[in-house]
C-alpha cells in the first residue's frame, strides 16, 4: 500500500469528494449553460452583478472546471509521485472558487445558500491544514 499515512489517505478522499461536487457543477454550468444562465440572470436581478452575469458565469465555470481538473491531476500525481502536492494546488483554486461563491450569495442577500457553502469550505480547509 503506497499511503499508510492517514492525513495522505484523507487528502486524497477529500479531493475525490470535491472532485465529484466540483466537476458535476461545471459540467452542468457548460451542457445547461442556457438554463443556468437564465437562473443567476434572476437570481442576481435586483444587485450591482446583473450586468455581468454572462461573464462571472463563464469565470466560476472555469474555475470549478480547473480546480477538479488539477485535483484530478493531483490524486493520479499523488500515486505516481506519492506527494500531495497538486491536492494542495486543486484545494488552494476551490477555496478561492468558494469565495468567489460566497461573495455572489452576499450581494444577492441568500444568507442561507451562502452559508450551506461553509462546510464545502471547511474541508478544504481541513485538507489544505493537513497539508503540514
Amino acid at each position: 500500500i503506497p499511503f499508510k499515512d492517514p492525513l495522505v489517505l484523507c487528502q486524497i478522499f477529500i479531493a475525490l469528494f470535491l472532485i465529484v461536487v466540483f466537476l458535476q457543477s461545471s459540467l452542468d454550468k457548460i451542457l445547461e449553460r442556457n438554463s443556468n444562465l437564465v437562473f443567476f440572470q434572476s437570481y442576481f436581478s435586483a444587485t450591482i452583478l446583473k450586468p455581468f452575469i454572462s461573464y462571472l458565469l463563464t469565470i466560476i465555470t472555469i474555475f470549478e472546471l480547473i480546480g477538479a481538473s488539477t485535483l484530478i491531476y493531483g490524486v493520479y500525481y499523488a500515486f505516481v509521485f506519492k506527494t500531495t502536492l497538486w491536492i494542495f494546488y486543486g484545494f488552494v483554486i476551490l477555496a478561492i472558487t468558494i469565495i468567489f461563491l460566497l461573495i455572489g450569495q452576499r450581494i444577492a442577500k441568500d444568507y442561507v445558500a451562502a452559508s450551506q457553502l461553509v462546510p464545502y469550505f471547511i474541508l478544504i480547509m481541513l485538507g489544505i491544514m493537513s497539508m503540514y
